[in-house]
């Protein structure tokens, strides 16, 4: 009976039960295997957006505090303890202001006594009542000439903050003379916490290396965990825990650069039902469609196997063409169905991609050719030689854009009364935008300096030009003026924002001394006031003026290391008496490339070198005597 049964059923069913056999033992075990190896992928995904989330807010607050210890280490080099103690306030008080984040500023002794303490503006009216000081910190500061940060604590207002330490050297940076003590508001790391984590189900956290809370994103009925040691383990940053309300917990660490024992971490929790919900639902629709395409390939599969397996092999030879870069290939149309129509498709979609390319092409060699124009007219905007007598004052200057075009540029102005102005400047940003600015500033400047006669004046007209441009682009500009008298003796200078001149001393009566002039100021377009101060230096003749951007002393190599000062320096301490300005210029920016190697460029580099020529005093007056004597010298 059993074996009638068996015989009655056609080869159409044989078959049908056999491909079923064949096929859907198969087609289960590779389902069982995708299911789960995308498990396993979306489990680590979810752990992996976990750990960049905080990998983000850790970058963020690292980005901050650098801004921050920028900020006071830029500070540290003009706040001289041997100052008047009116000198040390002011510019103690100008640091105060410089960013909203910074609450207080404490300047220390060489003995760690308190001698000068200044507020931003947001304490003004609440009294002098500085919390009080790291002494740890202070003694490692004063000691090893080490920084450092405090733990974030409550202020008397209530709010966060915590103390930032910074050991104050020398003007030769040899000796520690006193400590920089700000005290920050940990507002800006709150606010952080709290928007990168909104709307996501996530809390972000701060805790120190013992594992205590520091700082939450501020959500509400949260509490915080007992035992983080899961992810403080060796090796590891994402681990589960118990939270604070006894939930199953998954949470990820990420210490804050630069990281050492003392390191900030940030640790960013969510409850795992929620973090995995989309994991679960993700292998439940993988499983209905492994289902799924299971009963359409036994319905489907072997009826079409024979007229969809060769063209499909076609389309895929012309995809791998096409991924090859070969879009010249087309597909043979063997039929009028939908795989027809795809093979059409196709074809289509080919020849719209070679037409796009070569469009591309040409737009791409369009916008080359503009950008090497646009530098020979910025590069031409330049001066190449002083509109003055090359006896009295002999100048040379050199910018190197990072890309096609830049923000940096230089300027010679010959004033009445015989005096000469040199200009140098540095717009924010790069690019267009950035060259744009600069031909702008360039040529408002020009046009001021013949109506002023002081560069601190000339900075003042010019911020009040052109703040609304810069402002309303979100730009700014550093500009330095000097000035040099008629008998190029004294130079006068004033400085917005840019690195402060170096002035090579050449006397032959004198050793050879090379150091950075104090003067400084906000760059042009901040929404600040624009007072700016001026210095008069006298010169000799043989001393060399250079005025430089910060893309010298910025240069960056390979590894990640700064050109610096203190190297710049020593190459001009090191440079011969007698070397000509413009050998000198070139020297330094050999230098600085030879330093910087083969790692991208990080900003345009500009540097003017200025020197008063050495002549002969004229004491017979005016006329041809006096017109040889000075040609002699």
């Amino acid at each position: 009976m059993l074996f009638q049964a068996r015989s009655r059923m056609s080869i159409t069913d044989r078959l049908r039960w056999s491909y079923l056999v064949s096929s859907t033992l198969p087609l289960m075990l590779v389902g069982a295997l995708l299911i789960g190896t995308l498990f396993q992928v979306q489990q680590r995904n979810a752990l992996a957006s976990q750990q960049a989330l905080a990998d983000q807010i850790s970058g963020s607050i690292a980005s901050f505090l650098y801004d921050i210890e920028q900020i006071l280490l830029r500070a540290g080099r003009e706040l001289q303890t041997d100052q008047s103690a009116a000198d040390l306030l002011t510019a103690a008080q100008r640091l105060a202001v410089s960013s909203p984040d910074l609450r207080t500023i404490t300047v220390l002794n060489g003995e760690g006594e308190r001698i000068v303490w200044a507020s931003s503006d947001q304490l003004v009216n609440q009294g002098p009542q500085p919390n009080s000081l790291p002494e740890a910190l202070i003694s490692a500061a004063l000691n090893v000439g080490q920084g450092g940060r405090s733990s974030i604590t409550t202020s008397v207002g209530g709010r966060p903050i915590f103390m930032v330490v910074i050991p104050i050297r020398d003007l030769q940076g040899n000796q520690i003379i006193g400590v920089l003590v700000a005290e920050v508001s940990a507002a800006r790391i709150e606010q952080i916490l709290r928007l990168t984590v909104q709307g996501t189900g996530k809390v972000a956290f701060l805790v120190d290396p013992q594992q205590q809370m520091l700082l939450n994103d501020g959500t509400l009925g949260w509490q915080a965990p007992r035992d983080l040691s899961p992810i403080f383990e060796q090796g590891t940053t994402v681990g589960r825990y118990i939270g604070g309300d006894d939930q199953q917990m998954i949470g990820a660490r990420s210490p804050v650069a630069p990281v050492n024992a003392a390191s900030w971490s940030v640790v960013v929790e969510q409850p795992t039902s929620e973090l995995f919900v989309e994991v679960y639902r993700s292998v439940l629709l993988l499983a209905g469609l492994v289902a799924l395409v299971g009963i359409l390939a036994l319905t489907w599969a072997f009826h079409q196997a024979r007229r969809i397996v060769e063209p499909i092999g076609k389309l895929s030879a012309g995809a791998n063409a096409l991924a090859e870069g070969q879009l010249n290939h087309r597909i043979e149309v063997a039929s009028v169905d939908e795989l027809g129509h795809l093979a059409t498709t196709f074809n289509a979609m080919a020849e719209r991609l070679q037409k796009s390319q070569r469009k591309i092409e040409e737009q791409n060699e369009r916008l080359r050719s503009g950008l090497a124009l646009a530098r020979d007219i910025q590069q031409g905007l330049l001066p190449a030689v002083p509109p003055w007598r090359s006896e009295l004052l002999s100048i040379y200057g050199r910018s190197l854009p990072a890309s096609e075009v830049g923000g940096d540029f230089y300027s010679y102005m010959a004033l009445p009364d015989g005096r000469a102005a040199v200009a140098i400047g540095d717009i924010s940003g790069k690019g267009v935008a950035a060259a744009l600015l600069m031909a702008l500033t360039s040529s408002t400047l020009e046009s001021q300096a013949h109506f002023l006669d002081h560069p601190a004046a000339m900075l003042k007209a010019l911020h009040e030009a052109l703040r609304p441009r810069l402002q309303a682009n979100h730009m700014n500009a550093a500009i330095m003026v000097a000035v040099f008298s008629a008998d190029a003796r004294s130079v006068t200078i004033a400085n917005a924002g840019m690195i402060a001149p170096l002035l090579a001393r050449r006397a032959p009566a004198e050793p050879v001394g090379c150091s950075f002039i104090e003067v400084g100021g906000l760059p042009i377009g901040t929404p600040l006031s624009s007072f700016y101060q001026e210095v008069t230096i006298p010169l000799a003749p043989g001393d060399t003026l250079i005025l430089l951007s910060d893309g010298i002393v910025e240069a960056h190599n390979d590894l990640g290391q700064i050109y610096g000062f203190e190297q710049l320096e020593a190459l001009v301490a090191a440079l011969p008496p007698d070397l000509e300005v413009f050998e000198m210029v070139e020297q330094i920016i050999r230098s600085v490339l030879e330093f910087a190697g083969n790692a991208e460029p990080h900003d345009d580099i500009t540097i003017i070198a200025t020197r008063p020529v050495a002549r002969m005093s004229l004491a017979v007056g005016d006329g041809p005597a006096a017109d040889a004597l000075a040609e002699v010298g």
